[in-house]
């Protein structure tokens, strides 16, 4: 079963966004950023979804160079795990980034120091949790396979639109992924298309996400119409 994100409607209300999806899946990701910031779980208990959370990600920088910022990051973190425990669900986590190049060392450091609190916040709430590799956005982590090392051990989370806009899709595929976000581009942008709008082979994508055993891949497409289409494609094609 396909799980979709709810990036597909985050300019609704997320009451809304998960009206609309019942009729389609019994899996969600929650996309828990702006209208869709989860500060209770209320609303999700209220349905009868299997969850997986996003932790917010746009103000929040696990690899800051800047101590206070990076702790209070990894506070929304493990607050993220607190609310994912009482839903019984599992997060995804960007890696951080670095403003500047020759600070990379130093924020390398610090993205160690955060993932290793994120691994004790992880044991205390009983949560699983990923990180996920990034797109081609300034000075993030985990943009190419080599950084997989920084993780240490914790699962990752392959992007395959990310990794496509990198050119480097075809190094990822082989790594060792628990969980996976599905969506297609041009290699040129993060555009977040349905499937069969861009240029990845998603043939070869799903021999292995089956190969890694992942039961329910994340649609993480930009419009609503567009995951739908996704989920079609995905279900005829590659089964449910």
């Amino acid at each position: 079963m396909y799980s979709i994100s709810t990036h597909c409607l985050h300019a609704e209300p997320l009451s809304s966004a998960l009206d609309k999806l019942v009729p389609y899946t019994n899996n969600v990701e929650i996309m828990s950023d702006g209208p869709h910031l989860l500060t209770d779980t209320k609303l999700l208990e209220s349905y009868s979804f299997k969850y997986s959370i996003h932790a917010p990600s746009r103000g929040v920088n696990i690899a800051s160079v800047l101590e206070p910022i990076r702790r209070a990051s990894v506070e929304v973190i493990a607050d993220t795990f607190a609310l994912a425990a009482e839903v019984d669900a599992s997060v995804v986590v960007h890696p951080g980034y670095f403003a500047w190049e020759y600070e990379y060392e130093l924020a390398e450091q610090h993205l160690r120091a955060s993932l290793a609190q994120i691994r004790a916040e992880s044991i205390q709430y009983g949560v699983t949790y990923f990180i996920e590799n990034m797109g081609n956005w300034g000075y993030f982590f985990l943009k190419e396979p080599k950084d997989l090392s920084l993780l240490d051990g914790a699962l990752f989370c392959l992007d395959v639109g990310h990794a496509n806009e990198c050119g480097n899709l075809d190094q990822f595929l082989p790594s060792s992924f628990a969980h996976v976000h599905l969506h297609d581009n041009n290699g040129k942008s993060d555009s977040h298309e349905s499937i069969g709008k861009g240029n990845i082979n998603f043939d070869v994508v799903m021999k292995r996400v089956a190969e890694n055993n992942i039961q329910t891949p994340v649609i993480e497409v930009e419009s609503f119409d567009g995951a739908l289409e996704t989920l079609d494609l995905l279900t005829k094609r590659y089964g449910a």
